[in-house]
Formats: structure tokens, sequence, C-alpha cells
């Protein structure tokens, strides 16, 4: 039996003279959620200047204005996916804890400790005088009913939740993977099951969590057009050495204006009617990092930008490892970062993974594999026997991701494999992408890549356990990749010698591929901000935002 008391880590605010376009690493669901492409730098400040639409006015005095796009159609903390809603969530919900970008310790929010009691098992105790915006008291029941309102709408690796007491709970997971729970329990927004219950949306329109912010609702929310959240008169965690960085209260007025384009935002930013911008478009960053009294911070973001194969018996890319082979030697990695991130990306020198978020990763990883050579492609498709079948290409509709794949269409049709694209919306490429689905041959994947690859990439990738088919995400039955993955997901399996054996498995065989990288941008009034924190989910927390009044 182990038992331990949270660690609480040394965290402090950033300076907001910090970083100026470095180029880099990965990139997220940020600037994916609705990037532009296909057009130069010029073509995209012109668009800034000619068609977008900034915010009609500037922020009131103590008020804080920050501007995103897209992917924000309700409040309710539970039904969160886009990474520019999660901005917004936690900002009005806390979770149990937190943790820093690859760290291995969490920071404790609402939880005040908790026992390890098997290898699934934890007894978590809540503090006991934890109260939301309207005052209702948290307890241990209303933390099951936030974890059940989240597993209703997500796949999680809870077994099972419960109250064990008022302030006390008894949390079962389904499997003993590092990061398990450590993501669990930073992830899950906290409510009063009360509060939830007289909301008269169920908190489409309106908040009532346990930061020290809330949104009434009526003209403080516009469906994708404005959220206003305004500092409460109260905050439950009283004892100051005891508040996570992340829930401290800076602005009196939280004003996140929701732009419909990222050329909109740019423009937002030069005209100085948003303070703070997150996800400015790689396309448009040469020009906003020109502008007068801007700065630009640069940060790694958790998405993995892969391509995944249909591997059930009836795919062309089943049982034959010289056609994936090909595929990926087909690729032009380096054209495909540039395209994408118009100077600031980079081809991806692994197979999956980012050196600077994923726990375990090696920098012997970094060979480069399936680098860009059409006449090894060409050699590959021969020893294949390949015969001429059209290969199924799928995406969804975002236009960075678009454009990768239109590249990789072409980079195919001139190795002499034909290949067809199909661009979907959201909705339906969720539906489309389990390779059970019959709907592709190659499919994008974007999975988070930071922590641990058991909390998130391998296991959303290779873990045919998280599969009502019984199969990974792409439809494969290999038993000897869940023997490497179950080695590694079991009590003490995460090891260097474990985690080199399953990358070099996926990569020798030719399983996934990470294309490119490119890090997140934001922009900033560096005349009236002077710090920030950026939390596990590697966003600005909005709410730490430090402006000169």
């Amino acid at each position: 039996m182990k038992s331990k008391k949270i660690k609480r880590l040394l965290v402090s605010l950033l300076a907001c003279s910090m970083i100026t376009a470095l180029a880099g690493c990965s990139g997220s669901g940020g600037s994916d959620a609705g990037g532009s492409s296909g057009e130069t730098k010029e073509d995209a400040a012109d668009g800034a200047e000619e068609s977008a639409e900034a915010p009609a006015s500037a922020a009131e005095e103590g008020e804080l204005v920050v501007g995103m796009y897209n992917g924000l159609d309700s409040l309710n903390p539970w039904t969160s996916g886009r990474i520019t809603k999660d901005m917004v969530t936690y900002v009005l919900y806390e979770t149990l804890a937190s943790c820093q970008s690859g760290a291995t310790e969490i920071d404790p929010i609402l939880m005040k400790e908790y026992e390890q009691i098997d290898d699934t098992t934890y007894a978590v105790t809540i503090y006991d005088y934890i109260k939301d915006a309207e005052g209702n008291s948290i307890t241990a029941s209303d933390v099951v009913f936030s974890f059940e309102q989240y597993m209703a709408n997500w796949a999680t690796t809870v077994d099972s939740i419960e109250a064990t007491g008022d302030y006390t709970l008894e949390l079962k997971l389904n499997t003993s993977a590092a990061g398990s729970f450590e993501y669990i329990v930073c992830k899950v927004p906290i409510a009063s099951e009360a509060a939830y219950n007289n909301s008269p949306d169920g908190f489409a329109s309106t908040s009532c969590g346990t930061t020290p912010y809330t949104v009434a609702g009526g003209k403080d929310y516009v469906n994708g057009t404005t959220v206003v959240a305004r500092k409460t008169d109260s905050y439950w965690q009283t004892e100051e050495s005891l508040i996570y960085p992340g829930s401290e209260a800076n602005a009196e007025t939280i004003r996140f204006d929701i732009l419909s384009e990222p050329t909109q935002l740019a423009l937002a930013v030069k005209n100085g009617t948003v303070d703070f911008a997150m996800y400015i478009d790689s396309s448009l960053l040469d020009e906003v990092s020109e502008y007068e009294g801007v700065e630009l911070a640069q940060m790694p973001s958790s998405e993995d930008r892969g391509v995944m194969f249909c591997m059930t018996e009836e795919s062309p890319f089943y049982d034959n490892l010289e056609l994936r082979q090909a595929v990926l030697y087909a690729i032009d990695n380096e054209a495909i970062a540039e395209a994408c991130g118009y100077g600031y990306g980079k081809a991806s020198d692994v197979t999956c993974g980012n050196a600077e978020l994923t726990v375990g990763f090696e920098d012997s990883w970094k060979t480069s594999p399936y680098a860009y050579d059409l006449e090894k492609a060409k050699e590959l498709i021969q020893a294949s026997g390949y015969d001429g079948t059209v290969l199924r290409l799928l995406c969804n509709n975002n236009a960075k991701i678009t454009t990768m794949w239109q590249i990789i269409q072409a980079n195919l049709l001139e190795a002499g494999i034909q290949a067809e694209l199909n661009v979907v919306e959201g909705t339906t490429y969720g539906s489309y992408r389990d390779g059970t689905s019959g709907q592709y041959d190659m499919a994008y994947a974007g999975p988070g890549n930071g922590g641990y690859v058991t909390a998130d990439l391998w296991n959303t990738l290779f873990n045919r356990n998280n599969y009502e088919s019984g199969r990974t995400w792409a439809g494969l039955l290999d038993d000897e990749l869940q023997e490497l993955y179950d080695e590694i997901a079991s009590p003490d399996g995460y090891t260097s010698e474990n985690l080199n054996a399953f990358y070099q498995y996926i990569t020798d065989n030719a399983l996934y591929y990470q294309i490119y990288d490119l890090p997140e941008y934001a922009a900033y009034n560096s005349e009236k901000i002077n710090g920030y924190y950026i939390d596990w989910n590697r966003f600005v927390r909005a709410n730490t935002i430090r402006i000169d009044k």
C-alpha cells in the first residue's frame, strides 16, 4: 500500500517579456481549429487589412479582452472538446488538481490529498470548505456527479467513482498505466449538482463553478460571439499558500471576443480591441510580429500532426509493410511543414512524441524515419505488389489539415499511387475515423503528445482496450503490439527500455507517422500585460493575466 501527500509544485507567473517569434516544435488544435492556408504571407496580410472585422469596442477600465476564434457554442463544462473552449471552461471551473507540462507531480486545487490503495484504486479527499459562485458547498457527491457528466460525453479510464463520505471518494480506474490518475483528476471540471439542476439550460449560457469568475448569462453570453466572466466577491480558498497559481483572479472582468476568422483576430490585435489573443495563425505571424506595442509568445502545444493507416483485413495496407513504407517515404514532410507553418513549422524527426512534453521521450528517437525519398518510395511500391488501387484519404475540414492532405495526395500521385481525398466536417470525421468504419485507407490523427504516452498519445492510437471493436484506433489486431503496450502500462512498467521497444516496433512496422511540428503563438499588448500563467493544457489562463490598470 502506498500513501502520499500531494507535492505542491513551485510555479511562478511568467514575465511578459518572455518570447518573441521563435520557431520550433509541435502544434495543437488551437491553430488548427480554424487556420487559413493555401495563400502567401502577403495575401494573408492583405486579407487582414481588407476583409477582417474586429470587435467594435476596446476594453473598459479593469477589463481584460481576450480574442479567440471558433470552438465555443456552449458553456457546459463537460462537453468541452476544442482547446479554444477549454480556455473559457477552466476560467470558470476548477478540477481536482493540475500539473505542469511534462511534469509527473500533480498540483492540488480542490483535492486536499490522495492515497493509492492498489494499482488502480485511489482514495481522494477534497477540502471541506469549498463553495461555488452561488455559495453551494461542494461535496464528494458533487465530484461524483461531475465525473458522471464528463463520462457521459467522453471515454475515460475511469472504472467507477463513488463517495465514501461527505468529502472523501474512491476512484477506481480500468488501468494501472502511468499518468492515468494524474490525467483524469486534472481534466474533469467540478460543479455542484444543485447548481446544475437549478440552471435553466444545463450551464449552456451561464456558469456556476468554484473559480473566482462566473458568467451570469443574458448580455454576458452571446452564443458564438461574446462571453463575459465577472470576478466574484469571494473565493472559497482563503489560505493564500494553497491557492493554485492557475486560479488567481487579476482582472475585474474578462471578456472573450469570439471571432470567426484568424485575420479578424490579427486585426483586433493590431487595433488594440483585444489585449491578448491565443492561437495566432502561422500565416499571419510575420505581420503580427511587426505591430507596434505587440509581443508574441511561443509555447509548445500538445497535438501530434500525423497520419495513420487503416489496418483491417480489407485494407490495402493490411499485411503489406512495403506499401506502408512506400507511402511514408513518398510524403514530402518538409514541403508540408513549410506550406502549413509559413516558416514557423519543421518536418518531424520522430515517429511520434514531443521532446518538451512527452514524459519518457528519448533523443535517440530523432532519426527522421521515413524522410522524403521519392526513389525509395517507388522501389517499395514495386516490391509491395501495388495494383493501382485508389487509396481513400480522410481528413476534417480544418484549412491547415486539408492543406497537409492535399500535399500528401499530390505526393502519392507523383510516386505512382492513386489517391482520392475526402474532406468532411468535424462531426462526420469523428464518426468515420475508427478504422472499422470502412471509410478510409489513410486518415489524419491528432492525439495529444504531452505527458505520459499511456495517458494520451499511445493510449489513444494503439491500446485496443479503448475501443468496442477490440482493435486499435486504426482497426489493427496485433497481439505483439498490445503486449508491448501492456508492459508499459503495467505497474512500474513505464521504463526507458519498454518505451524504446514500443517506439521501435511502431516505427519498424510503419504503423503511424508524425508529419510535422508547429508551435503555438499568442499575441499580447506589451504595454498593458505584465504577466500570465500557462497550465498543463499549454494555453495561457486568462484569469491569471496581469494587467496594468
